[in-house]
């Protein structure tokens, strides 16, 4: 995921020199931010199942 995220922020770094408007940026860093965050709940959500299932074997 972290990876992902980086790659990401680069490809909108990327953007910015090559005359990305400053508020198109702050717009797409902040999507990744979001979608990152978003993903990561979606991992811990399945590694507590995966917990509780182990648990109750």
């Amino acid at each position: 995921v972290r990876n992902v995220r980086r790659d990401g922020m680069d490809q909108v770094k990327k953007g910015k020199t090559n005359g990305m408007p400053e508020d198109d940026q702050k717009f797409w860093e902040q999507a990744v931010q979001e979608l990152t965050d978003k993903m990561i709940g979606k991992v811990d959500e399945t590694l507590e199942a995966k917990q509780a299932e182990i648990m109750q074997v």
